[in-house]
């Protein structure tokens, strides 16, 4: 399958792009060889399409006109197939922001889900980064990893470790840990002996209840330091020559995240291991 990284600038099979009208509708699909898009009842083919350049306007089987892009991050991950609840484009923009993911990063992810996550962090972190998920269940790991690859093409620095997270974590001296689990307090434990000093660990919740868990079990370690707690909240403006102002439509609570800085550890008189 190709990614809009092997040629930039091109359409190309398996490609998802977004298709809008003239009234700035938009529609989601995939492009593949001898598949038509039915956008709101107008055809367009994808064979006129795949080799074409990026952002071309089209006219469909019925006459009306689209414009053709390829669907950035956040168009894909909020259009694309799921099985899951996805982090939402806003709260996955903060954890690679807080959990400073970069290039050549190695990071364990707890919780697959539908791929969106797992993107975000390959493409922060880049080929010469890593990314180990932990997964319990080995049936969502297909189209979770197939969502993955339609925007990414083949990542061969990407394991799913399908193994219980709360068992404990194989890793050792990773950057970054980021955790999108039920329970992600019962990992703590696990985190701080996975991470290297001065590691990263970002947590994401739905309620307020499960963020207080993972802040006083961050704290009970006494292992971890700048915690820090937040939500996202996203509100678009409506621009226009006589117009501007909010609009009427805020995306406010989609999730929790939690986010903490590994302590170092110093060799004490007796060669213990002490928190520093």
């Amino acid at each position: 399958m190709s990614s809009s990284t092997d040629e930039p600038g091109l359409l190309l099979e398996g490609m998802p792009v977004i298709f809008i009208d003239r009234k700035g509708r938009t529609y989601y699909d995939q492009l593949e060889v001898d598949k038509i898009s039915n956008c709101g009842g107008k055809q367009i083919y994808h064979t006129e399409l795949i080799g074409q350049q990026d952002g071309l306007d089209i006219k469909s089987r019925q006459g009306p006109r689209f414009r053709v892009f390829s669907a950035s991050y956040r168009e894909h991950v909020t259009r694309m197939s799921r099985h899951a609840q996805i982090i939402h484009p806003k709260d996955a923009a903060v954890i690679v922001a807080w959990a400073d993911l970069q290039e050549g990063a190695r990071v364990v992810e707890g919780g697959l889900g539908s791929g969106a996550l797992a993107t975000a962090i390959l493409r922060a972190i880049g080929s010469s980064g890593h990314l180990t998920t932990y997964e319990l269940r080995q049936e969502p790991t297909n189209l979770a990893l197939k969502n993955v690859r339609a925007l990414m093409g083949e990542t061969t620095n990407h394991r799913v470790r399908v193994a219980d997270i709360y068992e404990g974590l194989e890793e050792r001296n990773v950057d970054s840990i980021i955790l999108d689990v039920p329970e992600p307090w019962l990992v703590v434990e696990h985190a701080a002996t996975a991470l290297r000093s001065g590691g990263h660990f970002a947590a994401y919740v739905p309620t307020a209840l499960q963020m207080q868990q993972v802040v006083l079990a961050l704290e009970a370690t006494y292992r971890f330091g700048l915690i820090e707690s937040l939500e996202t909240i996203l509100r678009n403006w409506h621009v226009t020559g006589r117009s501007l102002r909010p609009d009427h439509k805020i995306m406010g609570h989609t999730g929790f995240l939690v986010f903490a800085r590994r302590k170092a550890q110093v060799l004490t008189s007796s060669d213990d291991l002490k928190e520093t």
